[in-house]
């Protein structure tokens, strides 16, 4: 195969362009007036020639199939087509006036601008390609450069381009047509005989490509891509998995092609690449001969992006929903994913893509910013979460498809900030300790507080014995979701009745000081032996200052033997309340509440005080669950599935 490149004979030169004027270059530019016009054109004529220049250096196997001159505006440019296609222009000028960088390329063959290294190889090499040739644009007065698809950056020393009153260039000093051959010589001295193939030509139809330069292709299917081939030989490489093929047509189309490519995307992706296989992962190629040319035209190929993963959807810069709750790159940054057991040593977002993985978080009081914890695919189902330590958040707490294994005796999460997120969704949340304890604690109380927390899809087991549990304790919450829930206390029922349930359990403690400060929401949830009593008087599954706003619905409360007594009180307890909020609410929706207590000399009441205006009382139903039926009642399990009549009532499972 024989390369364009070896004809070139300034591997190691230095060439500049410094001016960009020329007062003679032709009448009609000399009456550009506009400045800003003038620059644009000279930008434009720069980056032309650069392109041509490019080509020079690295051809990458395209030959020259045709030269044309043109005049426009007075000035003569040379048209030179590729064998791809492709055209560029040329223009001979002089130098002027108008600053402009100086571009060079050093002995070590890369690109140098105003004799700063830039690192981009300039020259290609048999067997490896250059790097690409710079691009120019003028911004808010300044120079600026950039390598293929690559950033925008100002030129050092690229400042200050006033002055100038016409076109120029320095680049080159002379081009014609000689016979077959397209002959350039540069401003050095130097000549570079390019040959012209006509019979050359490989030109593949991008018409189709998208916004990216990419030709998508389902998985499994097939595209035809029209192409135009002139010359011998022609061959076709594909990335590793796909298949392409080449095949001659009767009669050309109406532009000319007269082959057809067809393309074969797999049907699965491509997991491992080959040595040789490495570098090419998008590239469909087609080549064809003529003699000791070759010409050369490829397409990018890939599979559509899959959003089912949640992973890709996340590093496109796309919304993970967890829940209410987006989670996107631009918020907390790179992921990690996760396939096998491993310590979190520290805060973000971890994407988990192996079914039953272990995280193990034992991390001191500085505790994470973030930490999310989200399963790659549906797939995956169940993730465990280690908890030794508690974990001290800043920011956002997130947990999907999660099982929390607390041992940390204390309440698992500690909110360090003012305005802290926490999510769980479709969770199992184990270990919470009792006497007082419970899941979400502030590091402190008045300072620290939820913004938005949501439980939602997830079972919580209480196994401590004790009296007092509290799921959110003494802090305010702007928003909060409880919904589609079982949280039941996992003691078996049995004769001794203070084996079968937790007394004083909150949902939100808040007292008479917290407040839910928008709203609160309590929807089709089964809460199963956790009772809102306590020993010195009633209280409520949710007791606080005040309720913004309430929904409470389709909720089923389930006591099989609650207390009346407790040891170390003396006064009685007569009534377990599901609502208490100091001061009255005013905005609450509550119905299709259902509740049973197995005590006769127990209550069951949705509010402490006088039943809010918009929220009907629970009704009391004895027959709501076989408890001699283990298959539909289980506290061992935590399967709670309530009679026919009640079962769209309660956490649906």
């Amino acid at each position: 195969m024989k390369y364009i490149k070896s004809y070139i004979l300034f591997v190691l030169m230095v060439f500049t362009v410094i001016g960009c004027t020329l007062d003679d270059l032709k009448d009609d530019m000399n009456n550009l007036k506009d400045r800003v016009t003038l620059i644009e054109e000279q930008v434009k004529l720069l980056n032309n020639n650069l392109a041509v220049i490019g080509y020079i250096l690295d051809p990458q196997n395209k030959t020259v199939s045709k030269v044309e001159t043109v005049t426009e505006g007075g000035v003569e440019k040379y048209i030179i087509t590729l064998s791809d296609g492709r055209q560029l222009s040329l223009v001979i000028g002089k130098e002027g006036t108008v600053n402009e960088p100086e571009i060079t390329i050093g002995e070590d063959g890369k690109w140098y601008i105003n004799g700063n290294p830039t690192g981009i190889v300039a020259v290609g090499e048999d067997g490896k390609n250059g790097e690409g040739y710079p691009e120019f644009r003028v911004e808010n007065g300044n120079w600026q450069v950039r390598f293929g698809d690559g950033a925008w950056a100002n030129v050092p020393g690229g400042e200050g381009i006033a002055g100038g009153s016409s076109l120029g260039d320095q680049i080159f000093e002379s081009a014609e047509v000689d016979g077959n051959n397209f002959v350039v010589t540069l401003k050095d001295g130097s000549i570079h005989t390019l040959p012209i193939v006509a019979t050359l030509v490989c030109v593949i139809d991008k018409s189709a490509l998208d916004d990216e330069g990419f030709l998508v292709i389902n998985k499994g299917e097939r595209v035809i891509v029209p192409v135009k081939i002139e010359g011998d030989n022609s061959q076709v490489t594909c990335p590793q998995g796909w298949r392409a093929t080449l095949s001659k047509l009767d009669v050309a189309d109406e532009q000319g092609n007269n082959y057809q490519l067809s393309i074969f995307a797999p049907a699965a992706d491509v997991k491992a690449l080959t040595r040789a296989m490495a570098d090419n992962t998008t590239d469909v190629t087609v080549q064809v001969q003529k003699g000791a040319f070759w010409a050369v035209d490829k397409i990018k190929v890939k599979n559509p992006k899959d959003y089912s993963n949640n992973l890709n959807k996340y590093e496109e810069g796309l919304v993970v929903a967890v829940g209410g709750l987006e989670i996107k790159k631009d918020v907390y940054g790179e992921a990690t994913e996760i396939t096998s057991d491993q310590a979190i040593s520290e805060g973000g977002v971890y994407f988990v893509s192996t079914n039953n993985v272990t995280l193990t978080y034992d991390l001191g009081a500085t505790g994470v910013d973030n930490l999310i914890i989200i399963p790659t695919t549906s797939d995956v189902t169940v993730i465990n979460l280690a908890v030794s330590k508690q974990i001290y958040l800043t920011g956002t707490f997130v947990c999907q498809n999660v099982t929390l294994n607390n041992t940390s005796n204390h309440y698992p999460l500690r909110l360090n900030a003012a305005d802290v997120n926490v999510v769980f969704n479709k969770c199992n949340i184990n270990g919470l300790v009792a006497s007082n304890k419970g899941l979400i604690m502030p590091q402190t109380a008045n300072t620290h507080y939820l913004n938005y927390c949501e439980i939602t899809d997830s079972n919580i087991r209480i196994d401590d014995t004790g009296v007092g549990l509290n799921l959110i304790n003494n802090m305010d919450c702007s928003r909060l979701i409880f919904e589609n829930n079982i949280v039941y206390y996992s003691q078996a029922v049995g004769q001794d009745h203070a084996d079968n349930h937790l007394a004083n359990f909150k949902l939100f403690a808040g007292g008479t000081n917290r407040t839910i400060k928008e709203e609160l929401i309590i929807n089709s949830n089964t809460f199963i032996d956790v009772e809102s009593s306590s020993g010195s008087g009633s209280t409520g599954i949710v007791y606080c200052k005040a309720i913004t706003k309430l929904t409470i619905k389709d909720n089923i409360y389930w006591l099989t033997y609650p207390a009346t007594t407790f040891v170390g009180y003396d006064k009685p307890i007569t009534t377990t309340v599901i609502l208490r909020t100091a001061t009255a609410m005013s905005n609450a929706v509550g119905m299709n509440n259902y509740g049973y207590t197995g005590n006769s000399e127990m209550n069951l009441k949705m509010s402490f005080a006088a039943l809010p205006e918009g929220i009907q009382e629970l009704d009391k139903v004895e027959g709501l669950f076989d408890i001699a039926n283990s298959s539909t009642f289980d506290k061992s399990t935590g399967v709670f599935i309530p009679k026919d009549g009640y079962t769209q009532y309660g956490a649906q499972r």
